[in-house]
């Protein structure tokens, strides 16, 4: 069996590296997906680099009563400060005038009197650059607006904590169990890693290799292949298994590329400067928080895949041709985000520990608990025991239903 299994393997393999094009289709969307991404942000900073270098026109009515704020954008350099032309609302509509910034005629005298001043934006809607104009006038104004609450502060001899009279401190309970260390300076894990990484590892771990097996089971029915196979003297046993392994290692190489991809977003996040939304968390110590959990991450996908692959393996042999393995794909693809969110949103988050042998369900929950308030490692013992069963179980399966005539010749 073994022999046979290697075997098969071997050619399936060797037959999918020759079919160049279905090998990139395969593997098309996370390797050109960050590069889709990457082009489209240079040429997007390219555009904005070049149209704005030019500068933005825009105008300050009554920009005398403010000179201090008039000062702040003109050292913006995205801003051209331009006279007021003649009919205004047409120049914004024409986009020939991108911003029209109006000041109140007794703004200083409101500013010297403490009192609060209302100006008002009008921006164009001519394209894409209005809504940089926009974002660089109150990037401007805020600046201007601190420096005149400083200003009125410093004349009552009081501190920034005075505008401020309650303040919180937050912290995090200590974790159940094993889990991703949360990341310095931050109050904890984000809840947005267990909700969302649950969904992305289950939608790479049904991805890539699926479809590859219905291309190695009723694909042989529709190439008029499957019954020379037949009548080959390896066993049918060891043909599934060549098939659903080869189909493993593909839909591994896709987490795989999926993860490269996520770990380079990462470090892209890691060297944003802290003005831009404070993600400065270095890239070597946001890889160092995740830990142990990430091995058991790792532990977890191997059968799940497993289980995946087997399952589709089972229904792809019994299907008569491409139509039918397209529909319990498609059937297939839509259920799995619906049970993820069941799994994460539905399950407590403290559950039974009998919650993490589950079929699918506990494997997901363990996921999301490894990413949030933790797990004990008993129950991912469980979780993984379970899952490794549930995948012995989907390989059985496949491996029956490819030993059955009825399922073999069906559609043939």
């Amino acid at each position: 069996m073994l022999k046979a299994m290697r075997t098969v393997f071997t050619h399936e393999a060797l037959d999918l590296l020759r079919d160049r094009r279905a090998l990139f289709f395969l593997f098309a969307v996370p390797l050109v997906a960050p590069i889709l991404g990457a082009g489209a942000g240079m040429f997007i900073l390219w555009q904005v680099a070049r149209q704005a270098g030019e500068g933005i026109p825009i105008v300050v009515v009554n920009g005398e009563q403010l000179p201090g704020l008039v000062d702040r954008l003109e050292q913006t350099r995205m801003l051209e400060l331009v006279g007021l032309p003649s009919d205004p609302e047409k120049a914004l509509q024409s986009g020939e005038l991108l911003a029209v910034l109006e000041v109140p005629p007794n703004a200083a005298e409101a500013l010297a009197a403490e009192e609060q001043v209302s100006l008002r934006l009008t921006s164009s809607r001519s394209g894409w650059l209005p809504d940089f104009a926009v974002l660089a006038i109150e990037g401007a104004l805020a600046d201007y607006g601190d420096e005149v609450l400083a200003e009125r502060l410093d004349k009552r001899e009081l501190g920034r904590s005075w505008l401020e009279p309650v303040r919180l401190d937050r912290e995090v309970a200590a974790p159940t169990g094993v889990a991703a260390a949360p990341i310095a300076g931050e109050a904890g894990p984000s809840s947005l890693g267990s909700i969302f990484l649950p969904l992305a590892v289950a939608s790479w771990a049904f991805s890539g290799g699926l479809n590859l097996m219905a291309a190695m089971t009723v694909g042989e029915k529709e190439r008029r292949t499957m019954e020379p196979l037949l009548v080959t003297p390896a066993s049918r046993i060891g043909i599934v298994l060549g098939k659903i392994a080869l189909s493993i290692l593909v839909s591994a190489i896709t987490v795989g590329l999926w993860s490269l991809d996520s770990l380079g977003y990462t470090f892209l996040l890691s060297t944003v400067p802290a003005g831009l939304g404070g993600l400065t968390a270095s890239f070597v110590g946001q890889l160092g928080n995740l830990g142990l959990a990430m091995v058991w991450l790792v532990l977890l996908m191997l059968p799940f895949m497993t289980m995946a692959n087997g399952l589709v393996a089972a229904v792809c042999t019994f299907a008569k041709n491409y139509r039918e393995s397209n529909l319990f794909l498609g059937f297939f693809q839509l259920l799995l985000p619906g049970a993820t969110l069941l799994a994460i949103f539905g399950i407590g988050a403290s559950p039974p520990v009998a919650v993490y042998a589950l079929p699918v369900a506990g494997v997901l929950v363990a996921m999301r608990d490894l990413f949030g308030g933790g797990v004990a490692p008993g129950a991912l013992a469980l979780a993984w025991a379970a899952a490794a069963l549930y995948a012995a179980g989907a390989v059985l399966l496949a491996a029956y239903v490819f030993s059955r005539e009825w399922a073999l010749m069906r559609g043939v």
